[in-house]
């Protein structure tokens, strides 16, 4: 057994390996198979079978600086939505209590107690002062 990952480490020391995008293609084949075992289509059987294999090329691949290219666009797109999901989700929980108001110089996210009214506004962020009208 001990030779066998022995093996395994060399066919692997010069290639790429697993990283944040092929995590995210298998999560998507998964839920694609399990939506297949009820849909039944053949399309997406072949979908599956191609997303696994971009996965397995992608892994076993030699070219080092393309595939983190791709990883490194992929996280930053991915970090761009997460945040802005992360976002409404925050504003969905303190619709009672709280609003938010974006700064017009820095264009930064503020959390204001939810009080009506004409509010001055300092930016932490940049340090300007306005003033925001908000209705309820």
């Amino acid at each position: 057994m001990r030779n066998f990952f022995r093996k395994t480490a060399e066919f692997m020391q010069d290639r790429y390996g697993n990283d944040k995008l092929n995590n995210f293609i298998l999560i998507i084949t998964a839920i694609l198979y399990v939506i297949n075992l009820f849909a039944r289509s053949s399309i997406m059987i072949v979908i599956i079978i191609l997303l696994i294999g971009v996965t397995i090329f992608r892994a076993l691949s030699k070219n080092i600086n393309k595939r983190l290219y791709e990883n490194r666009r992929f996280t930053d797109i991915f970090g761009a939505v997460s945040d802005f999901v992360r976002r409404q989700y925050m504003k969905l929980r303190d619709i009672k209590t709280h609003r938010y108001v974006r700064c017009p110089f820095c264009k930064a996210q503020l959390r204001l107690k939810k009080r009506t009214g004409v509010q001055q506004i300092h930016c932490p962020r940049c340090g300007e002062d306005f003033k925001k009208n908000i209705l309820f």
